[in-house]
């Protein structure tokens, strides 16, 4: 699925050694911020820059602004360098190292941790010779702090469990220092979610999401009233002061303006009340989903009967209702080019499945049958005030009888017809799965869907139109290398709700256009 190679770090003697073996080979050098791309044939190179024949004569290049593409690449070694991570403690501690320790053995350099004056996490990239490549040293204050380090210029990358706040783009834009939100410099890191947990041995495997608020308050305080057996519930809960009790409470309790019930047990870690709640047949928790371990996510219930499994495809597909972006943003001024040789790793197949290693949920495409889509299918046929014919839930099943669901689902921001930052990093991950060889004999299926505010007719069209905008954004994407009949395109208005049109998150998930192929 990858087309594109990173360029390997190596020594300056094989460097030397082999670079006269790549000249006189086509390459093709992409800048990194994506507005440029030139190919030819490479003449010279050194650490610092590229000399290429091209249509319009001879360019000299610097290094660190491109990004080499072909089998003529040589591998350079850049100079020494220092950045900073800073923000999320979660992510700097349970998912980088991973990632790190993956991306310095893509570039077959050794990795050492170690630990600074302050107790923080530090990691040297080293040469095989013992030389010092790469030294990235972490700040671990949570998201806001990463992002105040993005702004003054004390950190490269931030890691936050959140999208940057409208204040904080505005911040950023007044200080000269560009879009944050834009494309280059946001990036989803991975995906997880906020579940509730019960024990394995429990009976009780589907909770009403409106019973959430009444059980952590303790007005339901015995699983009986849930259908279960006889017996106390016991209440698990991160405080309100962590991420992960901030949204719950935001989810649940503040709507219902409920407290959590005095008994409840506050532990420090999303790990702590799943181990806690995994051991106890009569305990309920909530946790992050790449926290779950050995207790088991409860399906979610929603107002109008719709079921909501927290399953690691429900949440890559963001129908989960409380599935969260976890977010790594780079600073808009200069950085190392080892930084964007890291961004650019995450792409990588082997780096979405270090994510998944990790516990959290990557980004990667998979396809899952029809025959899985179980639920989808009784949603649609439940009462509902989406204006739909008969007609058009027929027309959606012939679709999809032969057909297979890809886990990427487009969206759009807020209020407006353009694509968000994930769906434009899947714009490209669907291109590049497109372009393979064993894609030549597929079609691509574009639904559009939308929520059932307004007049169904207006929702009709305006799901064809966000699916049409996708197939362009695609064949634009793939430089005319796509036939423009590979993909169809349909547009199913309100029909087959995912989440409840009376709630905002569920309108947010109607909202959508999915990815089928036949």
């Amino acid at each position: 699925m990858e087309y594109l190679r990173t360029l390997k770090l190596i020594s300056a003697f094989t460097l030397s050694l082999f670079g006269s073996s790549l000249l006189a080979q086509t390459v093709t050098l992409n800048s990194i911020d994506g507005t440029l791309s030139v190919t030819g044939e490479l003449l010279e190179y050194s650490n610092e820059y590229y000399i290429i024949a091209s249509q319009i004569g001879n360019l000299t290049v610097a290094t660190g602004t491109v990004e080499c593409v072909g089998e003529g690449c040589p591998s350079l070694l850049p100079k020494y360098s220092e950045f900073t991570v800073s923000g999320s403690r979660q992510l700097a501690l349970t998912l980088i190292p991973i990632l790190l320790d993956g991306f310095s053995a893509s570039l077959g350099l050794d990795i050492i941790q170690q630990t600074d004056g302050n107790g923080n996490p530090e990691f040297l990239f080293t040469t095989a010779e013992g030389e010092d490549v790469v030294k990235i040293g972490f700040n671990m204050r949570g998201s806001s702090s990463g992002l105040r380090d993005l702004m003054t210029g004390n950190a490269a990358l931030a890691l936050t469990t959140r999208v940057a706040r409208p204040s904080e783009v505005s911040a950023f834009s007044a200080a000269g220092l560009g879009n944050l939100r834009a494309a280059v410099n946001e990036h989803i890191l991975a995906l997880d979610g906020i579940v509730v947990v019960t024990s394995s041995q429990n009976n009780v495997r589907i909770i009403k999401s409106s019973d959430l608020a009444a059980i952590f308050a303790g007005d339901i305080d015995n699983w009986a009233q849930l259908g279960g057996a006889p017996g106390p519930i016991n209440l698990y809960v991160r405080p309100e002061n962590s991420a992960t009790g901030a949204l719950f409470s935001q989810f649940f309790m503040r709507p219902a303006r409920k407290l959590f019930a005095p008994q409840v047990n506050a532990l420090d870690s999303d790990a702590a009340v799943s181990d806690a709640v995994a051991a106890d047949l009569n305990g309920i928790g909530f946790t992050s989903y790449s926290n779950s371990a050995n207790a088991r996510p409860a399906s979610l219930l929603g107002a109008c009967n719709i079921q909501s499994p927290a399953t690691e495809f429900t949440i890559q597909a963001e129908e989960y209702p409380f599935t969260r972006r976890l977010y790594l943003y780079k600073n808009t001024q200069d950085v190392p080019p080892i930084v964007d040789m890291f961004i650019a790793y995450l792409a990588r197949v082997e780096a979405q499945q270090l994510i998944d290693l990790a516990g959290y949920v990557g980004q990667d495409i998979e396809e899952i049958p029809v025959n899985d889509q179980g639920l989808r299918f009784l949603s649609a046929a439940l009462p509902t005030d989406a204006e739909m014919t008969l007609v058009q839930l027929q027309a959606m099943m012939a679709d999809l009888a032969v057909a297979e669901r890809l886990s990427i689902t487009f969206r759009f921001e807020q209020g407006t017809a353009q694509l968000d930052s994930r769906a434009l990093a899947d714009i490209e991950r669907l291109v590049k799965e497109m372009l393979m060889p064993d894609f030549q004999n597929k079609t691509i299926i574009l639904m559009g869907f939308t929520d059932s505010v307004g007049p169904g007719d207006n929702n009709q069209r305006l799901s064809l139109s966000r699916a049409e905008q996708v197939r362009a954004a695609l064949l634009q994407a793939g430089g005319g290398a796509i036939p423009p009949a590979q993909i169809e395109v349909r547009g199913y208005g309100e029909l087959s709700p995912l989440g409840c049109n009376e709630v905002v998150d569920g309108r947010r998930i109607n909202r959508r256009v999915e990815v089928w192929e036949r």
